[in-house]
């Protein structure tokens, strides 16, 4: 799987300039986007729930100005007012729901007076999030997550909302064994290699990206 198209670092330093800042990214991940966010960044501090995904990451997108940590959104381990810049990378909407309000707080707590804190979230539409449904993939159907996610974002009342952006993430697959491979396809496997191929095994994702200052 490759990602070909994703414009998200480029739509947010539209508004919010990543160059020299102290950056905290909650939910990094294999780190494939924290790579990309210390090339804009003075030192980026990346932390993920899952000690596997942070071995994959320190393996495959290490960089001198990238630590990558354990770590919790929802009990984060840093001083108050440490960070320029908080960025979840398509992570809120996996912290428990009673928990993502918590989150948002605790992000606000360690950003500083006159910084920001960004989302990238899905916005549940494209063939990519029908695939999910379609082969229970990846995280499978999440419309509830991230639907409670978004109202979550949006009421939280102790940061002042600046923009909010779409963007569109377009994958690449080589062949459906890739895909399944890739995204742990659970159900409908015979069906898969039609629906890649009706879409030239390139399928897209919306995404919805939300900037706030704290």
């Amino acid at each position: 799987m490759k990602r070909i198209k994703e414009e998200f670092l480029d739509k947010v330093e539209s508004l919010v300039s990543l160059k020299e800042k102290e950056i905290l990214e909650i939910g990094c991940g294999w780190g494939s986007r924290s790579f990309d966010i210390s090339k804009r960044c003075k030192h980026l501090i990346a932390i993920d729930p899952n000690p596997e995904a942070l071995e994959k990451a320190s393996e495959l997108h290490s960089a001198d100005n990238i630590e990558y940590k354990l770590g919790f959104a929802e009990k984060l381990e840093f001083k108050d007012k440490n960070f320029d810049v908080v960025i979840f990378t398509l992570s809120i909407h996996h912290v428990p729901i009673d928990q993502m309000a918590i989150a948002i707080t605790e992000a606000i707590r360690v950003t500083k007076t006159g910084g920001y804190v960004v989302f990238l979230e899905p916005a549940q539409k494209g063939t990519f999030f029908q695939a999910e449904r379609l082969f229970d993939a990846c995280d499978g159907d999440e419309r509830k997550e991230i639907a409670i996610a978004y109202y979550s974002i949006l009421n939280c009342k102790k940061y002042t909302e600046v923009a909010e952006i779409f963007d569109e993430t377009i994958f690449q697959f080589d062949s459906p064994e890739d895909f399944i491979e890739s995204l742990d396809v659970r159900k409908d496997k015979k069906q898969l290699p039609n629906f890649l191929k009706e879409h030239n095994y390139i399928l897209n994702a919306e995404r919805r990206i939300n900037i706030f200052r704290v």
